[in-house]
């Protein structure tokens, strides 16, 4: 199975027709839906994007939102456990030169764990802790 780690800009651009990266977004999901790839999210990013999209949009777009990535065949989703938690605290303390959020952290470490390379994101980040963007195919 080939699975790309989805965060929170990616997931926010794909759902609000009014974000700057929507287009590139709906133009990534299509290629991950054709490609037959999976999403894999965490409880972290699922709480980040309602909040997001709840804000940005409305709350029935959240739901909508909410609905479709716990339901979604192509969504694989994972609740942190309490290992993934203090080793991610671990790596949020470790960063001092740069300015990880606790949830970008527990992604990295998710990634780490699994050994994930890629990610769809429009958050620069994910590079900067050396991960490799989702293009087109992988």
């Amino acid at each position: 199975m080939r699975i790309v780690f989805v965060d929170t800009s990616a997931l926010v651009a794909f759902f609000d027709k009014a974000d700057q990266y929507h287009a590139a977004a709906l133009e990534k999901m299509e290629i991950i839906k054709r490609t037959q790839l999976t999403l894999l999210l965490t409880d972290f990013v699922f709480d980040e994007t309602i909040t997001a999209i709840a804000n940005k949009t409305n709350h029935k777009t959240a739901v909508r939102m909410g609905e479709f990535l716990l339901s979604s065949n192509i969504v694989e989703f994972v609740w942190l456990t309490e290992a993934l938690k203090k080793r991610s605290w671990e790596y949020f303390k470790k960063y001092t030169d740069k300015i990880y959020s606790f949830t970008d952290c527990t992604s990295f470490v998710l990634m780490e764990a699994r050994e994930l390379q890629y990610y769809f994101s429009f958050d620069e980040d994910f590079k900067r802790a050396g991960f490799i963007e989702f293009t087109c195919s992988i």
